[in-house]
């Protein structure tokens, strides 16, 4: 037993093969996400307080404004130079204010003791909550 013990390696050829492996997909996975979203597109946020959408803004470059959530004055949203940020709140952690900048579709934080949320979307594909329509 104390032989089998002193033959065994702690990190194989099989293991870096497949921690390669994985690390190749993941980098490749990432490279496609990321490269193939329109980084040019207009973004629209859409304000949320306590589920219910209370404002929508145009990300435009060169925007600049600071203003309460409707509903919520608690917190403070910034936009500056086409993002989006909690910029103030009375929130305990300040977890959200931490959370930065949000810029690109698909990109969301929130706030949760003060029920706000931001949803970052392509302009033009703002949801009305629907899915699919019926006739």
């Amino acid at each position: 037993m104390p032989d089998m013990q002193k033959n065994r390696k702690f990190f194989s050829k099989k293991d870096l093969v497949v921690i390669t492996g994985i690390l190749l997909l993941a980098v490749a996975i990432f490279a496609v996400k990321y490269f193939l979203t329109d980084q040019t597109a207009a973004s629209v946020a859409m304000i949320y307080y306590d589920t219910k959408l209370v404002k929508t803004v145009e990300l435009a470059p060169g925007l600049n404004d600071e203003f309460p959530v409707p509903g919520q004055p608690n917190v403070t949203l910034l936009i500056k130079d086409g993002k989006i940020c909690f910029y103030e709140s009375t929130c305990p952690d300040k977890i959200c204010i931490r959370s930065g900048f949000l810029s690109r579709p698909g990109e969301s934080a929130a706030c949760l003791p003060n029920r706000v949320a931001i949803q970052i979307v392509a302009s033009g594909d703002s949801k009305s909550g629907a899915d699919t329509y019926i006739h």
